[in-house]
């Protein structure tokens, strides 16, 4: 039931985002195409995971537009992480609650050559809304994922570039380039985290429609579908437990998602992905995940 609200969410806030509009609809497009989607993930995938039920990401965008021109503007997400566990009466512990405001602006609008320049700020807090001892004893070193307390605080900022192409079938849709630092944690896991990170996210698509074209008959008309590729590349910088400024193993940060959009369902996706790296989910940072998955994801704004 749970993971039906969750799919039902997806294509409701979907369905808002296409009513919405926003005077400036090309920079709104462009900053949308760079943000996490919401998804829900079948089952746990393959890797060291524990089983699952389904992980699911909300992730609604609030947009403010402040300025006349709608040339920056300020971007509200409650987003929260749920992993429904396959055990007995499938528990959801520990969700994380990743809450972001970001600055953004429009440092060059070139409409002719089709490349679109922002900036960004944000400020992040993650959490997992427990209290308890973040140590299962005083003395102990093994983390209490349970109930144990995890709380840090970030900053991150970086820049972007797109270049929307549409009558191209082969597009580069974005890279972004950003950095963030975790300011302010609970003592726990200062020396335990990694503060200082940095990033690299690329994305291209093909257009399905304008390649079969080109192999039949013009006179036939194709439905439009999107096949997108995402990379992210990711490195964790500052103190980590047994691990040296070059341990690519426990340091590094490796994300390859390919999905199809097809154009009956708006902007939901259908996804495969391979992730590396971090556990991202809260008080579980302290492992290193390597997991397929599929599932299905969209991106979701209300526009002010």
């Amino acid at each position: 039931m749970l993971f039906l609200s969750f799919f039902l969410l997806l294509l409701v806030n979907d369905a808002f985002s296409q009513k919405s509009n926003w005077h400036n609809t090309n920079a709104i497009s462009t900053f949308n195409m760079f943000r996490e989607p919401s998804y829900i993930s079948a089952l746990g995938g393959i890797g060291n995971i524990e089983p699952l039920i389904f992980e699911g990401d909300i992730a609604p965008y609030y947009i403010l537009s402040l300025n006349p021109e709608n040339r920056w503007g300020i971007e509200l997400s409650p987003r929260i992480i749920i992993r429904m566990y396959n055990k007995h009466s499938y528990p959801v512990r520990t969700p994380s609650y990743m809450p972001r405001a970001t600055f953004f602006y429009q440092i060059i609008d070139n409409t002719g050559q089709k490349k679109d320049w922002f900036t960004y700020f944000s400020w992040c807090h993650h959490s997992n809304g427990q209290d308890g001892s973040f140590y299962y004893e005083a003395d102990s070193t093994k983390i209490n994922t349970y109930s144990g307390n995890f709380s840090t605080n970030l900053f991150e900022g970086g820049i972007f570039m797109s270049r929307p192409e549409k009558k191209k079938p082969y597009v580069i849709n974005y890279l972004k380039l950003s950095a963030s630092y975790h300011y302010k944690q609970n003592p726990e896991i200062r020396k335990l985290y990694g503060r200082l990170r940095f990033f690299a996210d690329y994305q291209s698509s093909v257009d399905l429609s304008k390649i079969l074209k080109k192999f039949s008959n013009p006179s036939v008309k194709y439905h439009k579908g999107n096949i997108n590729q995402m990379i992210r590349l990711g490195w964790i910088a500052g103190s980590m437990p047994d691990a040296n400024d070059f341990d690519f193993k426990r340091r590094l940060v490796f994300r390859y998602t390919l999905s199809y959009k097809p154009s009956f369902f708006n902007d939901v996706t259908i996804f495969a992905q391979y992730y590396y790296g971090q556990d991202y989910y809260n008080i579980y940072f302290n492992r290193t995940l390597s997991l397929f998955r599929v599932g299905i994801a969209a991106k979701t704004s209300i526009f002010n």
